[in-house]
């Protein structure tokens, strides 16, 4: 029997508009980060009080409505409407930045909004996965979504400054760039009002509990306990891999590995787009057809490459050559995108489906706070030590807790299915 014949088509269209919305959000996130210098200028302030008004509002609003609102409307109102305010929250304020983007006040609750738009649309990754995907294509669809997040981030670096040179500022840049997002709200948009196809999973709660008792009950296991864990010590890694590796392979020795800025870029070129967008189509493909559903491979796997290529990094032997280094920053990055699209995946196997969207915000929100720490720890040490030697350790040592905690967490799914599922 086709497994496949029992899921509607209709799934592609959601999965595109997903990938649309993740595009959009990391477009909407990083192109303006080639531009902060003029950015400050243009708002009479040094580039560090820029920073900390275009970047940082992004991420913290974007972690506490992944935690407190994201998943309950995806869970309540479906994957669609999520993904449509999350497209909104990213769009709006980007296209309105020409009229408000010269007032300081008004930069920073445009980008607080903005963030909005990763808290609506990662909890929707999960249910996407669990409801809308077969088995054998539930990997793949996590993949995909996975990688257009790389793509994003592609765009948004090296389009930001493109559109910039064309329109000599950053607020028309903002708004020519807020078309992939009005495109992707058009599209999406339409998907919401057409008919939508019964799906083979029964939303229904078993055996009559409420949503809100299977919630309560799966919060308080230790499987959630150890998964938001996991889901930390992961945004750890993504985090400083992503955003301080490019300033050690910049920096000069013995500080950094020496290369500058422009090497430094290309060198990151094979994390961010071959390692971003080939590693979770590989892991998903993995999951699906090599490993059967087991996700415990996929985390293990991908904890070591971390371990090992971010240790790497430390030896002088391989920073100081440029094809091995190179090698050793796209196995690393094979290591993080092995790992992040197994998360979601994971979560949406493991679940209720009816509470999936609100455990995939949760697991997000409060783990991308080890992003946060991990970032903050590597800024104290490297100011204090005048090096990246204890960044890289501490990358590698949450690495092993992870790779450590994978064995707890699949023996915890085993151990605590009945209240994971309000059986």
């Amino acid at each position: 029997m086709n497994q496949s014949a029992d899921y509607p088509r209709f799934r592609w269209l959601i999965l595109i508009s997903a990938v649309l919305g993740y595009i959009t959000l990391q477009v909407t996130n990083l192109a303006v980060a080639p531009v902060l210098p003029q950015i400050a200028k243009s708002l009479n302030m040094n580039l560090g009080t820029a920073s900390n008004l275009v970047m940082t509002p992004f991420l913290f609003s974007g972690c506490i409505i992944l935690v407190l609102a994201g998943g309950a409307v995806c869970d309540r109102f479906g994957v669609l409407t999520a993904i449509l305010m999350g497209l909104a929250c990213a769009t709006i304020p980007a296209a309105l930045m020409p009229w408000i983007g010269h007032s300081a006040t008004a930069v920073l609750w445009a980008r607080i909004v903005e963030g909005f738009a990763a808290g609506f649309l990662f909890p929707a990754m999960g249910p996407i996965i669990g409801l809308w995907f077969p088995v054998h294509q539930k990997g793949l669809a996590g993949g995909l979504m996975s990688a257009s997040i790389a793509v994003g981030s592609a765009a948004g670096v090296m389009g930001g400054p493109a559109v910039f040179a064309a329109v000599s500022n950053w607020q028309a840049m903002s708004a020519w760039l807020s078309i992939v997002g009005w495109v992707s709200l058009v599209f999406t948009g339409i998907l919401a009002i057409m008919p939508r196809p019964k799906l083979p999973v029964q939303m229904a709660p078993p055996d009559g509990a409420s949503d809100s008792t299977i919630f309560k009950r799966a919060l308080f296991s230790w499987f959630t306990v150890t998964g938001i864990i996991v889901t930390f010590v992961t945004a750890w890694n993504l985090h400083c891999l992503f955003s301080l590796t490019p300033t050690f392979l910049a920096a000069d020795k013995p500080v950094g590995a020496g290369y500058g800025s422009m090497t430094a870029g290309q060198l990151m070129l094979g994390v961010t787009l071959f390692a971003g967008v080939v590693g979770p189509i590989v892991s998903g493909l993995l999951l699906d057809r090599v490993f059967h559903g087991n996700a415990k491979p996929a985390f293990l796997v991908g904890f070591a490459l971390l371990c090992v290529f971010v240790y790497a990094l430390k030896v002088p032997a391989v920073t100081g050559n440029k094809a091995v280094l190179e090698v050793a920053l796209i196995l690393a990055g094979f290591g993080i995108n092995f790992v992040f699209p197994t998360v979601y995946y994971f979560i949406a196997r493991s679940y209720a489906p009816q509470i999936v969207g609100k455990m995939s915000g949760l697991w997000a929100g409060i783990g991308t706070f080890g992003g946060v720490l991990g970032l903050y720890i590597a800024g104290v040490t490297v100011k204090s030590q005048n090096s990246y030697q204890t960044t890289f350790s501490l990358q590698v040592l949450v690495a092993v807790i992870g790779f450590l905690l994978t064995f707890v967490l699949i023996k915890l799914r085993k151990a605590e299915q009945a209240v994971l599922t309000g059986q």
